[in-house]
């Protein structure tokens, strides 16, 4: 008879002594008179030498991010702790990472078991005391903090769904990937995780994904746009330049400070006969090639001093005005000099009737009137290797954007 079956018998509903017989494997039939509570002794004294028999050699545990040896297969918790070198011992608590995901206290004097385990995960910290989260209704023990990477690592959290901490009397909050949780505030912390999803503006258009890296052919296609017009596409950055995209480029909208798409036709024609632009002085070369590559109508001209004109430059929601021409000051010694302000025509006014500061002074160019505004850099923050015309368009936006509160 089975150790296995013998213990189904002795944990039945019989009497604690009731007597039972046995057929011996090895004899004749005997009939034995056994007490019960011998022979459960005897069988658990049984059992924990085969289970030390079936023990060899050296058994290795992490502690933390420590891989210690062991000799036991069934090392006491101030055997593991001593072991790591966490000394006094009796200042630690420790905790074991068992193979169905939970989290399981061993006491100084507790077994912790580790047959069938290849390298048994410990976590072992200072302190006098556990604290306690439950993820999607799971309890589990912790120290004082906890990151939100290992929040997921405990909780089985993939990387599709973010993990949330529910809010009494006020909204749930996402943890992000930098997020820490403080546990040893009053109560217990309860978090959930609930598949991601990713918002981007895709012309106005808000749209939702599933999956962090999109198409831009998709994007347009899911706002209702037709993706196969003549388009200029534009992805806008939160304190970077306007990036020229196509729509075989991958957006991944995990990018901190993504804003939106924006699609522009190439080709504007406002019923008049096709006039060149004027170009009386050359830019650098990668600057005009992604002036025009963004979808910008402009020209470059003389006019006591070197301007660059950006016609029907679109304005954010906020201002009176739709649009404007932007006028830049190109230094006779760009890139080396540093381009500073911007000029605008028609003056900007704002929505709300507030007043913009530093936009009163007029600058004249070929007798129209241009509203300076008085936006700077730090000083030496220009680098002549890396700023250009397009970074003093980032400027320009970021300044437009400021004035009305986004």
């Amino acid at each position: 008879m089975s150790a296995p079956q013998i213990t189904k018998i002795f944990r039945s509903k019989i009497a604690k002594k009731q007597l039972t017989t046995l057929r011996a494997s090895r004899y004749s039939s005997i009939t034995c008179w056994i007490d019960i509570d011998c022979f459960l002794a005897i069988f658990q004294e049984k059992s924990e030498m085969e289970n030390q028999q079936q023990f060899h050699g050296h058994q290795q545990v992490k502690v933390n991010d420590q891989v210690v040896t062991l000799q036991d297969a069934t090392p006491t918790g101030e055997q593991i702790l001593h072991a790591a070198a966490l000394r006094p011992t009796d200042d630690f608590v420790l905790l074991q990472w068992l193979a169905d995901g939970s989290l399981e206290e061993i006491g100084p004097d507790e077994n912790a078991d580790l047959c069938g385990e290849t390298v048994s995960q410990f976590f072992a910290w200072a302190s006098d005391r556990l604290f306690y989260f439950t993820m999607d209704g799971q309890k589990f023990p912790w120290a004082k903090d906890i990151s939100e990477s290992w929040l997921r690592k405990l909780g089985r959290v993939p990387d599709t769904h973010a993990i949330w901490i529910e809010k009494q009397g006020s909204a749930d909050e996402e943890l992000t990937s930098d997020s820490v949780l403080d546990l040893s505030q009053p109560g217990v912390e309860h978090l959930y995780s609930k598949k991601r999803s990713w918002k981007l503006d895709v012309q106005g258009v808000i749209v939702t994904f599933d999956v962090p890296e999109i198409l831009v052919r998709d994007a347009i296609v899911r706002a209702g746009i037709d993706p196969d017009r003549d388009w200029n596409i534009v992805l806008k950055v939160h304190g970077q330049p306007k990036q020229a995209v196509d729509l075989n480029t991958i957006v991944d909208l995990r990018t901190p400070g993504i804003e939106r798409l924006r699609l522009m036709p190439r080709t504007i024609n406002n019923g008049e006969a096709s006039v060149a632009a004027r170009r009386e002085f050359a830019l650098q070369p990668n600057d005009e090639a992604v002036l025009t590559s963004l979808g910008y109508h402009w020209k470059t001209i003389v006019a006591g001093r070197r301007w660059l004109i950006i016609r029907n430059y679109k304005l954010p929601a906020g201002y009176q005005q739709e649009c404007t021409d932007i006028a830049i000051d190109i230094p006779t010694l760009y890139p080396a000099a540093e381009i500073d302000m911007f000029y605008c025509n028609p003056p900007l006014t704002l929505s709300s009737h507030n007043s913009i500061p530093q936009t009163e002074w007029q600058e004249t160019i070929e007798q129209t009137s241009f509203q300076r505004w008085s936006r700077h850099r730090l000083p030496g923050a220009w680098k002549p290797e890396s700023d250009s015309v397009l970074t003093h368009l980032a400027l320009v936006e970021e300044s437009l954007l400021r004035e009305v509160g986004q």
